[in-house]
């Protein structure tokens, strides 16, 4: 279902909204349903500019014809393309976008009040949702997790799952690598229900681990719930694109829309160090942890130790970084919950 060219005054412009219906919504004229808003609709159910798209409605039905998650409504609400950075940026107090060279005239927060107070309102008028923060998510990614951070962090009575998938979170300059953080920090605890992010190890400079783990390291010392209530993954093979999100983007839809269940699995998966985790570090254990439900994520938590062969002089700090030389190995294991996961570097052929 797709409404053409949906007016904003408040934007002073128009864009296509993109609208998914769960397989019983024209089955019964009483039922109503969770509602998950996206940024960059044309891009979640259909192909982007580089061919890859999100299939996002795909990934639904999959998950909801095997009873893994609630039947839900998908709105995503079309970027407008050159305009898309500005509308995805909030006002920042100490960041001046002329400055830095970012070319951007933020229009974030136009942009918050055209999803709440012109689409949603919309919305509700003319499908059959359920209302209220417990059912109402947003979920974006690169600049448009960026935007899912601030408009769900400042209004959480309107949306109470948030969804950042490969958010930008720092200006990185390409002349001298400076980094400008372009996001707020949020006094206290803003109430929300259910918090996803996300990143992989492929992204460049333009979305850096450290700057995701910092900023969920941030949540978890203002007091939100690890892995329950705040969920994070790391996909060291991942890229920037569409293709990737679309790979892991039924996970945050099961964190929002399932039942986790019992912790069903602790693994470890092998990955190259890079040059930000120190000129001594030859590899990596990077955490995994499946549940009954279906969700997998990284976990917060747990904890790394060496374990073997006697006579390594290999190490495994905290983070599962393996420090030494190339010709070192080492073996780790890893505690989750009262599972234990282990595994040798380097890899064994």
């Amino acid at each position: 279902m797709r409404i053409d060219k949906f007016r904003s005054e408040l934007l002073d412009n128009e864009r296509d909204i993109y609208i998914y219906l769960p397989p019983s919504y024209g089955q019964s004229g009483e039922r109503r349903y969770p509602v998950l808003y996206l940024h960059d609709g044309q891009n979640v159910f259909h192909p982007a500019y580089n061919g890859q798209s999100w299939n996002l409605h795909r990934v639904a039905e999959r998950l909801i014809a095997e009873g893994r998650i609630e039947e839900i409504v998908m709105v995503g609400a079309a970027n407008m393309e050159a305009a898309r950075a500005d509308e995805y940026t909030h006002a920042l107090d100490g960041v001046d976008y002329a400055r830095d060279k970012m070319d951007i005239t933020p229009k974030g927060e136009l942009y918050e009040r055209f999803l709440i107070e012109e689409l949603k309102p919309y919305i509700d008028a003319v499908l059959r949702t359920k209302n209220g923060p417990a059912h109402t998510g947003l979920l974006g990614s690169s600049r448009g997790g960026q935007v899912t951070y601030h408009i769900g962090m400042r209004r959480p009575d309107v949306y109470g799952m948030i969804g950042i998938m490969s958010p930008y979170l720092y200006y990185v300059n390409p002349e001298n690598l400076a980094e400008t953080r372009v996001y707020a920090r949020f006094a206290g605890r803003p109430p929300l229900n259910k918090i996803w992010i996300d990143t992989g190890g492929r992204e460049g400079t333009l979305i850096l681990e450290k700057h995701v783990r910092g900023l969920v390291d941030e949540l978890l010392a203002a007091g939100y719930e690890p892995n329950r209530q705040l969920a994070y993954y790391f996909d060291p093979e991942a890229a920037h694109m569409e293709a990737d999100w679309e790979a892991r983007a039924a996970l945050p839809l099961l964190h929002f829309f399932g039942q986790p269940g019992e912790l069903a699995d602790v693994s470890l998966k092998l990955a190259p160090a890079t040059a930000l985790h120190g000129a001594n570090a030859i590899g990596r254990f990077v955490p995994s942890a499946s549940y009954a439900g279906g969700l997998r994520l990284t976990p917060l938590g747990g904890g790394f130790e060496a374990c073997g062969p006697a006579g390594s002089v290999a190490s495994v700090d905290a983070g599962g970084i393996v420090r030494g030389a190339e010709a070192d190995s080492v073996q780790a294991a890893y505690s989750f919950e009262g599972l234990e996961a282990r595994a040798v570097w380097p890899p064994v052929d």
